[in-house]
């Protein structure tokens, strides 16, 4: 937990309501979670959840009775008055089993003006026992009203070390990999969660053998195949997904033809097989790739040849 919560845990000076303002999937959720989890712990540690205990546990799974998470319905835009209804409602009872009600609403953006003006005097006047904490990417879209009666903490995206060591300790893949997963969610720990490693592997090793028949095996036959499957036999979907990956490693390229340390690479566990094709391609070659397929990304929505496209960009060189 940020340290200013910590302390704030561990001398009962946590306010009643709170704005979590950051980008999206940086873990503002979660971090309400494990504030939650340290108010209702049965063994606090310096102001952290101990994590162990039966109150934790409860929180953690989503079966503790005064910890309530709001979000937009499914079938709409807006998080609804009923439901902000419901939770002003909610924010007046005592705790059921614990030492205090944490109700957050996620993606607090989406509520619409009447479900905000219907929560001003529950984030003005809640019980003691109770705290509202509104999750947000967007704080500049609610209402000043909203903001003026609530403490706004910001959160920033995750240092790379930071995440590294998030995922060593909760998963036990190998070290490379979530080194990997880290480099590649850029600071958001939603991100992290949501990539499939062994999928981003197999892609990657694709685009790395379609770069080298390009640049040093300069097979024609190969790209043209290649062209066909991307462009032809794949859903859109997946090929967008292949295209970024693409851009990735062309972008590790850009990094290694101006020395970059290894460290700054994405894919820094294929470094030696990049460096080799980095030696055998110029930047304006590098630039004209790139741009051919941010490009083909952009008309994606179009009747574009998705095959001819490629065919044009990986013969052009």
């Amino acid at each position: 937990m940020k340290p200013l919560l910590r302390r704030a845990v561990r001398e009962g000076r946590v306010g009643q309501s709170l704005i979590f303002a950051g980008p999206d999937g940086i873990g503002k959720r979660r971090f309400a979670a494990a504030l939650a989890q340290a108010l209702n712990c049965e063994r606090p540690i310096d102001g952290d959840a101990c994590g162990k205990c039966g109150q934790c546990f409860k929180v953690a799974h989503g079966e503790h009775p005064d910890v309530v998470i709001y979000h937009k319905n499914p079938d709409g835009q807006f998080i609804k008055i009923d439901q902000m209804r419901e939770m002003s409602a909610e924010a007046q009872f005592k705790p059921f089993e614990g030492n205090r009600r944490v109700l957050i609403v996620d993606e607090a953006h989406r509520l619409n003006i009447p479900a905000a003006n219907s929560i001003l005097k529950a984030l003005e006047e809640p019980p003691e026992t109770s705290l509202i904490v509104l999750v947000t990417s967007r704080p500049y879209a609610l209402l000043d009203t909203v903001r003026s009666r609530c403490q706004i903490l910001s959160f920033a995206p995750v240092s790379l070390a930071e995440l590294e060591s998030y995922l060593m300790a909760n998963y036990g893949r190998p070290v490379e990999q979530n080194k990997l997963i880290a480099r590649l969610a850029s600071g958001s720990i939603g991100r992290a969660l949501g990539i499939d490693v062994h999928e981003y592997l197999a892609e990657r090793e694709h685009m790395i053998k379609l770069v080298e028949a390009a640049l040093i095996h300069r097979d024609s036959v190969q790209l043209l195949a290649a062209a066909e499957h991307l462009g032809r036999k794949l859903e859109r979907d997946d090929f967008v997904r292949y295209m970024n990956t693409l851009l990735l490693v062309l972008a590790d390229l850009f990094k290694l033809k101006l020395d970059q340390p290894i460290e700054m690479l994405t894919n820094a566990d294929e470094a030696s097989r990049l460096g080799a094709i980095s030696d055998q391609i110029d930047f304006q070659s590098l630039t004209a790739w790139t741009d051919k397929i941010e490009k083909l990304l952009q008309d994606i929505t179009r009747n574009v040849s998705r095959q001819l496209a490629l065919e044009d960009m990986l013969l052009s060189i």
